[in-house]
């Protein structure tokens, strides 16, 4: 069923003359179904306009992008890593969004303030969200009854987790045959998630370019995420090496984007599970990280104000149903946040409560800062360095990325 926007409805200036706006973003492919629906609906609402989409590997996207922004030969609209836009924005590749399109209050009105807090640039905003995730816990809800545990309750504390990882962990004839937790497949989310919220700056200052993952509580949450493999053993990076424990059901539990109940639908459609918010760490109030990404607009295109009423249809109220149900995402719209629609699944009803509390993953960079933080617990997990010792290497190395983006 078309999108019946006003947008649609109305006789936009740009449309009465061919126009094409060239998309590209990094291939998902739930993702690129969904934009390939909305470009139906886009394009028979406004027959002057093409758009021309490309969904490009994303081993190759970053390759791509950067390049043909510096030769002048980049698409009109573009995906980004929210952390990443400042620095396009800095480097003078990007153009707000038009008062005519969108206003800056009609943004803040609209849209959950974390999933924009990114994208406001020197008082205008520069992209609107897109493909909205959250850190949240799932729970192998089997396990958790066969180990004797609650699975509809959530843990107060990091210690409270620990001790039921541990309680979730099964060995047979000495080597493990269920993880408490998965960790060593993909174990990102929980740095990411933690190094944000355990400081009311998040992960990095922005005045000083210097993290804050390098004092005492940031040493302990590193002691106490290695610990859980180094100490405790609740998981192994011998056991199912490169395999999804979570979604085979040997292990108990799982930090991850809300998107990965899409992946466990497909995974293991009979795996009985819940999503919990995660613990907060010591001294910290409620609360999970998130990440989204932006689609914004080239400061090159000659087409800007179609292009951004393209990336207003994107993010539109009804588009985001689309997103939610197609492409494995949380609507950043307020308006959605009570929908009965959305909250008739429980898992989702979580999530959607998280919302409210949540704080955007905030390192200034996207896979450059992830390698350089994964690299701290690889140099303390798999070769046995000293916390302190690898954490202040990661630190010396983010910072020094840092600076070397300023110059």
């Amino acid at each position: 069923m078309l999108i019946t926007l006003v947008i649609g409805l109305c006789a936009l200036a740009f449309a009465q003359d061919k126009v094409t706006i060239v998309h590209w973003q990094h291939h998902y492919p739930a993702r690129e179904a969904v934009v390939k629906q909305l470009i139906t609906e886009f394009e028979q609402l406004h027959p002057n306009v093409t758009i021309d989409f490309q969904s490009i590997p994303y081993g190759e996207y970053f390759q791509k992008i950067g390049p043909s922004l510096e030769a002048g030969t980049g698409p009109d609209v573009f995906q980004l890593p929210g952390p990443q836009v400042y620095e396009f924005y800095a480097r003078d590749q990007l153009t707000p969004v038009p008062d005519d399109v969108y206003t800056a209050a009609e943004i803040e009105a609209d849209f959950v303030p974390w999933t924009v807090e990114l994208l406001k640039q020197d008082g205008g905003y520069v992209g609107l969200p897109t493909d909205v995730q959250l850190f949240l816990l799932f729970y192998n809800d089997a396990l958790f009854e066969a180990a004797g545990l609650d699975p509809t309750k959530d843990f107060a504390s990091l210690d409270e987790l620990e001790a039921a990882a541990r309680q979730l962990t099964v060995k047979t004839g000495g080597r493990l045959s269920q993880a408490g937790i998965s960790l060593t497949y993909s174990p990102y989310q929980w740095y990411w998630n933690y190094l944000t919220t355990l400081h009311d700056a998040g992960s990095v200052d922005e005045a000083t370019l210097e993290v804050t993952y390098d004092d005492a509580a940031g040493i302990d949450f590193w002691r106490w995420f290695t610990g859980l493999i180094t100490n405790d053993g609740v998981d192994d990076p011998e056991f199912l090496t490169g395999q999804d424990k979570f979604a085979v059901g040997l292990a108990a539990m799982d930090l991850h984007e809300f998107t990965y109940a899409g992946n466990l639908a497909q995974l293991n459609p009979d795996m009985t599970y819940s999503v919990h918010l995660p613990p907060p760490a010591p001294g910290r109030p409620e609360g999970t990280a998130g990440t989204h990404w932006a689609y914004v607009v080239s400061s090159q295109s000659d087409k800007a104000t179609a292009a951004w009423e393209w990336v207003k249809f994107l993010t539109s109220e009804e588009a985001q149903r689309q997103w939610v149900a197609d492409g494995g995402e949380l609507p950043s719209r307020v308006a959605l946040y009570d929908d009965a629609e959305l909250r008739s699944d429980p898992n989702a009803a979580v999530a959607l409560d998280a919302m409210s509390t949540a704080v955007p993953y905030d390192a200034i960079g996207w896979d450059d800062v992830y390698g350089i933080q994964q690299g701290i617990w690889e140099n303390i997990v798999l070769r046995g360095d000293t916390v302190e010792s690898a954490v202040a290497a990661g630190a010396a190395a983010e910072e020094a990325l840092y600076q070397e983006k300023q110059r």
